[in-house]
């Protein structure tokens, strides 16, 4: 395929985005075939042009594309907090009158029939029912109903009999959406596991068990224990009965406020816990967070995703060490103010480190570095020259040769690296349209979709105490937007084999075995042949090496000079 379909292919996906967010990870395809051969060697297609800077016309597409997905989302959520279909059914003649909503909802022309109205058996039966009660019985009832015109699609139904009219039957109509959110609190309602959640949104989607156990890629007696499971937390006997409760809560929750202190993992926005500001040249501002209470100071570098954020574990293990950690977010992460240029990206970054060293009034520190970090922690550790310790780092990355390293990284790595290092402005497009389907999608969602080919990364989602953390580290990643990925990017792909080689400080790698970001056997050819490395590679532990490998962290921290 030639390179102008295959960039009008992208093209054309992107526009597709906000009329469907579904469609996100078709654009995402389409932009991973414009920049690679079929072949999985990782290697550029021959034909694809290098940009050393911004492709204006890309970044004009990129940016209205994003705008488009906005302006969706926020329309979508309107729809969605308010009734707008409204339908009168006369008990005495069964006949149906409704608003412009509803007719444009039902595909009807007003008065018809009530049994015309294209809802689902079990809806119609309800609103018989509720029909058939005196004035004196009638009790309003909120039912789930799904709308059969074209793909079935679920609606919440609300049915109430006006006290002054005995024959009119009232019924108001909205979609719902089954949002990570509302699902989320559904389940802390019924006190269900991630999981069982899980389960019980396939039933509010009109899913079977047999099609929520391929959707899930689980066994079918594996859906069918965890669906007895929801029956005994909910009090209910048929699974129908949990879906019209479910329902009903539903309701309620969308007329209440939400929670004047959301979990963490639903907010988007950067934690401040903890956090400190020291000015800097020019009007920028550098946050950096205190972790620990233990005397010894460790300079910290972030990752890429995970920022500065810690479990209770991690806590309680850095008391143990004696150790605390002094954490600065780079720039145009969390609350710093962004580098003046990408070109000074790398300089900003090592010039707030050092100044915050010595802020401090630190005459000597050791450096823990983490995943993306990694190319910061080594100029960083470069500037530091006597003043710096030992250095532990924790999934570390090194200078990248793409002849030797992409084929092994998983596919989505793979493309934001080529993309970040050749083509600045696709992956800056993908990030305008993809954040606000994420934002929208949930927390949740952006994480599984890193974690597709990592079995053990996504277990830890169903964890809440590591949820909660990996959320915040994303927040912290996109609190300004997508440029800060960009520079962060170029700066990792960037050749930085001089400051590794200048750094003869003694350390000490841990290397997570099933790490899809880069392969545990090239970083350890990489480095161990070096005398002031030891390194060891982690079994069990993948990308969240921080969160789940606490006791083998903790312990080299404790022997940091």
């Amino acid at each position: 395929m030639s390179l102008n379909k295959r960039y009008f292919d992208m093209l054309g996906a992107a526009y597709d985005v906000p009329n469907e967010t579904a469609r996100f990870e078709g654009f995402l395809d389409a932009a991973m075939a414009y920049f690679f051969d079929e072949a999985e060697d990782g290697l550029l297609a021959g034909d694809v042009p290098r940009h050393e800077g911004d492709d204006d016309t890309l970044d004009t597409h990129g940016q209205r594309v994003g705008a488009l997905v906005e302006a969706a989302s926020r329309r979508d959520a309107s729809n969605a907090d308010r009734f707008h279909a409204i339908l009168d059914v006369s008990a005495r003649n069964g006949l149906v009158s409704g608003n412009a909503a509803a007719a444009q909802l039902t595909g009807r022309t007003f008065p018809c029939p009530f049994d015309e109205l294209p809802l689902d058996p079990g809806a119609l039966s309800e609103i018989r029912r509720a029909m058939r009660a005196t004035t004196a019985q009638a009790q309003d009832r909120i039912i789930l109903a799904n709308i059969e015109t074209g793909p079935s699609r679920a609606c919440l139904a609300l049915i109430q009999r006006p006290k002054d009219s005995a024959d009119l039957l009232h019924v108001s109509l909205s979609y719902i959406d089954w949002s990570p959110g509302l699902m989320a609190r559904l389940g802390e309602a019924f006190g269900l596991t991630s999981s069982e959640t899980e389960i019980l949104e396939g039933y509010l989607g009109n899913l079977s068990q047999k099609e929520i156990a391929r959707e899930r890629d689980r066994a079918l007696d594996t859906i069918k224990g965890q669906s007895k499971s929801i029956l005994r937390k909910t009090g209910c006997a048929r699974m129908s009965d949990v879906v019209q409760l479910s329902a009903s809560i539903a309701y309620l929750m969308r007329q209440l406020p939400e929670q004047a202190n959301p979990p963490s993992a639903e907010t988007w926005v950067t934690p401040k816990c903890g956090m400190e500001m020291l000015a800097r040249p020019g009007g920028r501002e550098l946050a950096w967070y205190k972790a620990g209470a233990g005397e010894k100071p460790v300079l910290f570098i972030h990752g890429y995703l995970q920022g500065p954020f810690f479990t209770a574990e991690m806590l309680a293990g850095l008391a143990g060490a004696n150790v605390h950690f002094i954490a600065p977010s780079r720039p145009g992460f969390g609350y710093t103010s962004p580098s003046r240029s990408r070109a000074d990206f790398d300089k900003t970054v090592v010039e707030d480190a050092v100044a915050l060293v010595d802020h401090l009034g630190l005459s000597k520190v050791s450096l823990c570095i983490h995943q993306g970090g990694s190319s910061h922690g080594f100029r960083i550790a470069k500037a530091l020259g006597d003043r710096l310790g030992d250095m532990l780092v924790l999934g570390g990355g090194i200078p990248i040769d793409e002849e030797r390293h992409l084929a092994h990284m998983d596919r989505q790595t793979r493309f934001a690296a080529m993309a970040t290092r050749h083509a600045p402005s696709v992956m800056k497009m993908v990030m305008s349209v993809g954040l606000p389907v994420y934002r929208r999608r949930g927390t949740k969602a952006f994480l599984k979709a890193q974690y597709v080919r990592s079995p053990g990364d996504l277990a830890t989602l169903d964890n809440p105490a590591l949820m909660k953390v990996q959320a915040e580290g994303l927040y912290h990643a996109v609190e300004q937007g997508a440029e800060a990925w960009l520079r962060d990017g170029a700066a990792a792909m960037a050749d930085w084999s001089d400051d590794l080689e200048a750094v003869t400080a003694q350390q000490t790698w841990l290397q997570a075995a099933d790490c899809t970001i880069i392969s545990a056997a090239d970083v350890a050819e990489h480095m161990r042949p070096r005398a002031n490395v030891d390194f060891r590679i982690l079994p069990g532990h993948g990308s969240n090496i921080l969160h789940t490998a606490t006791d083998e962290i903790c312990a080299q921290l404790a022997k940091l000079a």
